[in-house]
Formats: C-alpha cells, structure tokens, sequence
C-alpha cells in the first residue's frame, strides 16, 4: 500500500472514499465536527435521521452524488473526546478499512485533523492511521486459484492535513513499517507448514541481510558442533532440515537486546502426540518465530540505535522412529541436564539452548523470548491478553509502558521460586514440565533456569494466535501477536 501525505483540507480532496472520523459531541456542538460546506450538511443530514451519532463503532457511509469532490464519505464514531486514544483511533480506522478494501476502491483519504481532537500528536495521528489501515484491510489469498476477483486490495492511502512538516512524515513511516511487519508475522504464522518450513523462515530472514541484517543460519550438523543439544533433540523426529537462524542488526557498541523466538513450524506433540481435534492450527507454533523476523526487519527500517539480536530455532516436533521420548534425559547447551517429561512440551525445550547461547555469546542488557508455550496460559487470561514473567522489575516497567502505546495489553505472571518444586528430578538437574497446576509458572521457571543474571521477559503468547473473527484492527486470521509491542520497548529504549 502507497502512503500519501498530502497538504490539503477534506473539501479539497478527489478521491474514490474519504474517511471522516467524528465524536459524540458533534450531537451538542456542531463546531466540535470541524467541517464546513457540503461535508458538513451530509453529516448533519445522517445526524438528524439518527442513523450516526458519533459513538464508538458508529459509521455512515454518504454518497456524495457530486456534492463534493469525493464520490464516497465514510463518516466514523470515535466516542468520547476524552476518550479519543491511538488505541481507539487503530481500532476505529481498522474497521473502517475492511469496509473500504470491500467497497473495492483503491484510493482511500483520511482527515489527520479529526484524529487529533483528543490530544493526538501529528506524529501519533499520522501513525496510528497508517498502522490500523495497513493492519485492518490485511487479506492475503494465500493459496487459493478459485475466487481471486474477491481478494480486493486499497492500494492508495492518502492523509490528508493542512499541514506538512515531517513530524508527519516521521508517523506516517512509523506506522507503515509497524503495520507491514504485524502483516509479515500473520503471513507467515497463517502459512500451511507444507510451506512455510524451516528452511522457509531461514529464506525469509537471509532476505533482511538487504536492509542491513547479519544472518547466519546454522544446519544441523552446525547446531551439533555448537553443541545445541536440546534443541536437536526435538529435531530428530523430523526428516525436514531445522534450522537455527541467528539475525543481528546494529552497531555492538550500543545496548544489545536479544529477541528469541519459538519456530516448531509443525507440531504433532511427537512421541506424545496430540489429539487430532485442531491439530491443523499446530501450523501457528512458529508464531514466536515469525514475530522475530518480522520485528527485525521492522529494527533496520526504522534504524534503531540499538544493537539487536534475533534468535529462531526452526524444526518440525514429529513422531518418526529416531523421535526422543518421555523419560530421556537430554544434554543442554547451558550445560544442565533435562529430564524429558513430555515430548509435547518441546518449545522448552528448543528456547533453553536459544537463551543459553544468546546469554553467553552477546551478553545483552535484556533477552526477551516469544512462544506459544502453553495452553495453561490460554485458559488463564483468555485471548485477549499476553500473560508474560520478568526477572526483572525495570525489563517489567518497559513492557507495560510499551503496552500503553501499542494497545497489546499484557499481564505480568508470578516467577516465584516455590515453583521449582513441581521441577525437581530423581535422574536429571531439572524436569522440563511440572504437570498441569501452575502450567505456564513451571514452564516460565524452567526457562529462567537457562538465562543466567540476564535480565528477561517471557512472553507466552498461546492465546493470542488466532483471530476467530473480524474485530478492530485485527482481520480473521493471525493477529500477529507482540509485535508492535515490543517494536514499541526498542523504539522507546
């Protein structure tokens, strides 16, 4: 999608749709609607016919009929005034831009001025509109043949100000870059594991080495040298080759931050295989992984002044004869010793060594780790809400500022020691699963095992990785979990 920004107020504009989004107190104060002329009168005619007042999820689509220069005005309900917030701007324009995508326009213009009543800055305004249209109106066919004419696309986004300065600029980039990297990760969380493999994601990531990005991909016989042990113990069930596929952005010179991203890209459970209700959704178990590269590729377009590293350990968790199985004991690159509980608790088991080797190898200011982990943590909070554990308070404070500005919201779990108990091994240092009670606390305080005095964030992200209906910003689908999250601790580092 082209992002145009244009210096022009909305009765200037010619265009196929343009979207006007009004508060509630336009019903009281018709100075509060900002328009004059022939935008003005069609708001008000919808007004008096009770068909919009400008509450939240309100919308009016007015056929100009040549009144004014655009053919189609799409007048939005923002709420409130006071209630007027980035997060309510992205929810409200990534309705909006479904409904332009399916009108089939391909031009579409939005007025800054009317986002910017609730204290938005030009650059918060700017971002938050090109972030929810370019989220919003996200449909991909993927592998369809049958049907494509249905797949329509707004190829055009127009913002529109009567001024121009580059706080605007600036936003409008932001939010295109945040916007295409939420897509990135739903393209490939959404992509059948046929497809997208692990040499598929390695693909994906040597693509960034374009913007910047040292990769490296270690095989299989790499990761035994290396002496990522439980990591390759998950992959020797599966005949597809893993891939371990380190990323690193930046001058080392500054903070190092390191991102890890779970990528078991087909999970069957292995050895304790799981039932085949929903199995097909294991395709989503590289969710972690994608979000990764996603958010590297977002680092270096934006150039951040950090020194980031992405980790993603790749494989397949199939049941083939060479499969490990429930009772092994297997080697780690830390050096401590796991006792194999359950076969399907592999993303452990694959994040151990990634923590182990990006403690020891980059020693960053803070790790955090991206996975769908558990199904404790879906039961938990639900799927609205990231459930994650924090070794360290001031990592926390960043999170939960970040989830103030990107409107993921987050919940910090208990990492309390009591857990270990439910670890504890006659044959091993540690099991790698405490059973069922306190499922997402156990698996969190196994990983802590591997972090060393390394600040970190474990961010279980099981609930959030399917969108089951069209809602706000977020299409039926992936929602592309955490990444404008943590884009939004980098970007404020």
């Amino acid at each position: 999608m082209e992002v145009v920004l244009q210096k022009m107020k909305p009765t200037e504009a010619r265009l196929p749709l343009l979207i006007i989004g009004l508060t509630e107190e336009v019903k009281s104060d018709s100075s509060e609607m900002m328009l004059t002329g022939p935008l003005a009168r069609l708001a008000e005619s919808v007004m008096e016919l009770g068909d919009f007042k400008g509450a939240k999820g309100d919308a009016a689509l007015v056929y100009s009929l040549g009144r004014v220069n655009t053919e189609r005005v799409l007048y939005v309900g923002f709420g409130k005034k006071t209630e007027l917030t980035a997060e309510r701007v992205r929810e409200t324009l990534g309705e909006a831009a479904r409904r332009a995508r399916d009108l089939g326009v391909e031009a579409v213009g939005i007025s800054l001025t009317h986002l910017q009543r609730g204290g938005l800055s030009p650059n918060d305004a700017a971002e938050a509109a090109v972030e929810s249209f370019i989220m919003g109106s996200f449909k991909d066919p993927y592998h369809k043949t049958q049907g494509l004419d249905k797949f329509k696309q707004v190829k055009e986004l127009h913002l529109l100000s009567p001024y121009s300065d580059e706080e605007l600029e600036n936003g409008a980039h932001q939010g295109q870059v945040l916007g295409e990297a939420v897509n990135m990760c739903r393209r490939l969380s959404w992509g059948p594991a046929n497809h997208v493999t692990p040499g598929k994601l390695a693909e994906e990531a040597l693509g960034l080495r374009e913007l910047g990005v040292k990769v490296e991909v270690l095989e299989r016989e790499d990761a035994e040298r290396v002496g990522l042990k439980s990591f390759l113990a998950v992959a020797r069930g599966t005949s597809e080759p893993p891939k371990f596929i380190i990323m690193e952005y930046g001058d080392p010179g500054k903070d190092t931050v390191a991102l890890i991203g779970k990528a078991i890209t087909f999970d069957t459970g292995g050895i304790s295989l799981k039932a085949r209700e929903g199995m097909e959704l294991m395709k989503t178990d590289m969710t972690g992984g994608a979000a990764v590269i996603s958010v590297m590729k977002a680092v270096a377009q934006l150039k951040l002044p950090l020194h980031v590293v992405g980790l993603v350990p790749a494989t397949d968790n199939m049941p083939d004869g060479k499969a490990y199985h429930p009772g092994d004991v297997v080697d780690t690159y830390a050096g401590i010793t796991v006792e194999v509980i359950s076969t399907d608790a592999e993303g452990r088991m694959i994040l151990n060594d990634a923590l182990a080797y990006a403690a020891r190898n980059y020693k960053p200011k803070a790790m955090f780790d991206f996975a769908t982990l558990t199904g404790a943590m879906q039961v938990a909070l639900g799927e609205h809400a990231i459930g994650y554990f924090a070794n360290d308070d001031a990592v926390a404070e960043r999170i939960q500022a970040a989830s103030h500005t990107s409107g993921e919201m987050v919940w910090r779990m208990p990492l309390w020691d009591i857990y270990d108990e439910q670890l504890k091994s006659d044959v091993a240092d540690w099991k790698h699963t405490g059973g069922s009670p306190g499922g997402a606390i156990t698996a969190a305080r196994f990983l802590s095992k591997f972090v060393g005095d390394t600040p970190w964030a474990h961010f279980d992200i099981a609930g959030l990785m399917e969108q089951k209906t069209d809602k706000g910003y977020n299409p039926k689908g992936s929602k592309g979990p955490a990444v404008r999250l943590i884009l939004d601790v980098l970007r404020n580092w």
